[in-house]
């Protein structure tokens, strides 16, 4: 922990630090990853040297790659085509400008094709091949050059300041280039690149190879950079043993992926395609600590454990791939805090916000490792168990977790409860901890019309309505275990909890919810947190309406999503991280809160700004969050630039939407699946859900639109469940 005139020090950077990020621009950038390897670059396949921003080769929150150019007569190729739709591996085409080879020979723009296939089973390999469609032979150099920084994630980020630690000077042996680091936490760390053939001519950080490329020929050069760990004492750590074998898996991990996109045909060619990279992009965040795996929250500043992201993006999928859910539950739980720290938000019960295993991470000048400070993930790690049973009926896992279960009830009960008031409330006590603990985590993102930010202890709408849904859900599940008193409890501090939360959160002046009550009061913003309780089933029926009307009028509905702060309020800033811009995981809670309450209509509007949102973005990759701008003005969705891209909450929207739309609702420990008043939107006539598994049973359910309803068709049952279809 670092001393007390540091501590000052940095707090005041982190004070300053006024977004998640303070790289520039990541927009375009091309991602492939493999569990815990992640390459980020430019969309032209390179990492600049300097001015590096985000791009990079990471492993354990260190940039093992910090610089790789690509270089034709030191001259920058001609981008064509750029790929990395399949997520463990890219493809990038390039040509030349005109330029003079090494024998003074004029070589015509566009007729030299370059390709770069990459892939990343635990390391990265690449493949640099230049066909020449020239009719004479060219003579060319082609260079690489590298380098590796070594830095922490919360270096890169702007966060912490470098350790003393260094980097060693660049090696080469004749077939492979050594960049090595000796940190200050006693690791190792290497980066190696290996060459085939060998570079003609080596040069600290460049290598350059001499080609010669007969007329109508190829010259191809293989590239496989990795990394390893070494601890003192230990073997080396690499990502993977066996990238050959590792290759193998990954590539049958793809196929499933596809084969569970054809358990959900549709009759929009595109929603087909939108679903598929949604699917495929959570297939990449995948990553497995103490042998459960979760998705990671996003690339490249949050590829690690984070406790509400990797809750949030199970559910979303939960009718796809309940398994992951149960490991995201165990993994969660493994971390479940036993005891007090303040230089780590950490209380008995409590769930983690986040854990990181860098440098910093390791030395423990960051509170990362792990850090408590959230006040979401408990309830949400509730929830996640509740909607899990659901669709499994699996009550050995209620039994397994039951101490887990009792001690988050425990921690929302009486650490959480500061005030004595029923309500969940947070306050920050770690000197470099995070100041707003909900979802909306930036230090600006709670506050007051008059444009003040909330003082401490601050209780958000949203997590209100979280711990009602936890408690409301556990009820049958602990009577389940004979605990039938402790059920009835649950059941009546929910009822005492929605009663008190309708009385204190509405504003009678403004006619909607407030975002927060704090210190002094009422953060009485308009914004999209109390729009989440519409998903939790808090908001008393008479408040309904006037909170949906009120978040479609213009200031809050962009025509492309709800943004997180009215463009009326004071802080409102279309560009601001959680003050106007447009999240998709909150449109996508929002939008099965409506199905809800039975707002169909506004349910679809919002699948639909999301679906033509997608359509709009490259690759139909949703990112972690847009511009809050009104698409009447631009047409088009305007990119945050620094936005998570992948970032798996977002990539859980469209499925979730989906879910809500078709009304699906399971209760597999009554044997039952509901389906309740579907609707399909106006762009999609046709959906086929096949294998829709509730406890042991698998179903397929046919839904078609006609006209402005929506028929369901049950198409295959296996299994004795009762379907029931309420229209």
């Amino acid at each position: 922990m670092p001393g007390t005139s540091d501590r000052e020090g940095i707090r005041e950077a982190w004070d300053i630090y006024k977004k998640h990020t303070l790289s520039t621009s990541i927009i375009n950038e091309m991602v492939i990853r493999d569990n815990e390897l992640t390459f980020v670059t430019q969309e032209h396949g390179e990492i600049p040297v300097t001015e590096n921003y985000g791009y990079g080769l990471y492993y354990h929150d260190c940039r093992y790659l910090s610089g790789f150019l690509i270089r034709l007569m030191d001259t920058p190729p001609t981008r064509v085509l750029s790929s990395d739709e399949k997520g463990f591996r890219s493809t990038l085409m390039v040509t030349n400008p005109e330029m003079k080879d090494c024998t003074g020979t004029t070589v015509p723009k566009e007729t030299l094709l370059g390709t770069i296939a990459t892939v990343i089973p635990g390391c990265i390999r690449q493949s640099h091949t230049i066909r020449n469609f020239n009719t004479f032979p060219v003579s060319l150099n082609l260079t690489f050059e590298f380098d590796a920084d070594f830095a922490d994630m919360f270096t890169i980020r702007g966060i912490y300041p470098p350790t003393a630690a260094k980097v060693l000077p660049v090696r080469y042996d004749g077939k492979s280039l050594y960049f090595s680091y000796e940190g200050e936490d006693k690791l190792c760390r290497n980066t190696i690149i290996t060459f085939e053939p060998s570079p003609t001519r080596v040069k600290e950080k460049v290598c350059t190879f001499e080609l010669k490329i007969a007329p109508h020929d190829l010259q191809t050069v293989n590239v496989e950079i990795s990394v390893k760990e070494i601890r003192p004492g230990q073997e080396p750590e690499r990502p993977v043993k066996n990238p050959d074998q590792r290759m193998n898996q990954i590539m049958r991990s793809y196929v499933a992926t596809l084969e569970c996109c054809d358990y959900i045909p549709t009759s929009n060619n595109i929603f087909n395609s939108i679903l598929s990279r949604s699917l495929a992009d959570l297939k990449m965040m995948r990553m497995s600590l103490k042998g459960h795996e979760f998705h990671s929250a996003g690339v490249p500043w949050y590829d690690a454990l984070f406790g509400r992201d990797s809750i949030i993006s199970a559910l979303q999928i939960l009718p796809l791939e309940a398994g992951l859910a149960k490991s995201t539950l165990l993994v969660n739980a493994k971390y479940q805090s036993n005891r007090l720290d303040d230089w780590r938000d950490q209380e008995p019960g409590k769930m983690l916000h986040e854990l990181r295993l860098g440098e910093l991470a390791n030395l423990n000048l960051i509170p990362q490792t792990p850090y408590y400070g959230t006040v979401d993930t408990t309830p949400l790690f509730l929830i996640l168990l509740i909607e899990y049973v659901n669709w499994t009926g699996d009550i050995e896992l209620v039994k397994q977790l039951e101490g887990n279960v009792d001690q988050a009830l425990k921690w929302i009960d009486i650490y959480a409860n500061t005030e004595g008031n029923g309500f969940t409330y947070y306050a920050v006590k770690s000197p470099l901890g995070i100041y707003n603990h909900g979802w909306k985590d930036s230090p600006d993102s709670i506050s007051r019309s008059d444009g003040t930010l909330a003082k401490q202890p601050i209780a958000v709408a949203e997590v209100q309505g979280y711990v009602y849904m936890a408690k409301r859900g556990l009820a049958p599940l602990l009577r389940q275990l004979g605990r039938k008193s402790d059920a009835s409890r649950l059941e009546k501090e929910a009822g005492e909890l929605k009663e008190r939360f309708n009385r204190h959160f509405w504003m009678k002046d403004r006619k909607f919810f407030a975002q927060a009550l704090d210190a002094e009061g009422v953060c009485d913003v308009i914004s999209s947190n109390p729009a989440q309780c519409l998903w939790t089933g808090i908001i008393d029926q008479k408040y309904v309406k006037y909170l949906v009307d009120r978040i479609f009028r213009n200031d809050m509905f962009t025509e492309w999503g709800i943004r997180t702060l009215s463009s009326k309020e004071r802080r409102y800033n279309p560009l601001g991280y959680h003050n106007g811009t447009v999240w998709p995981h909150d449109n996508s809670i929002i939008t099965m809160g409506l199905r809800k309450y039975g707002f169909i209509n506004e349910m679809s509007l919002l699948f639909t700004g999301m679906y033509e949102a997608s359509r709009a973005f490259e690759g139909y990759r949703l990112p972690e969050c847009f511009a809050g701008l009104a698409r009447s003005e631009y047409g088009i969705p305007v990119k945050y630039p620094v936005a998570c891209s992948p970032q798996a909450w977002a990539s859980g929207t469209i499925p979730f939407m989906l879910t809500a739309c078709l009304g699906i609702a399971p209760d597999a420990l009554n044997n039952r699946l509901i389906i309740n008043k579907p609707h399909l939107p106006s762009w999609l006539d046709n959906v086929q859900f096949n294998n829709v598994k509730v406890g042991n049973t698998l179903t397929d359910l046919n839904f078609r639109r006609m006209e402005e309803d929506t028929l369901v068709n049950v198409s295959k049952k296996s299994g004795d469940i009762n379907v029931l279809i309420e229209y």
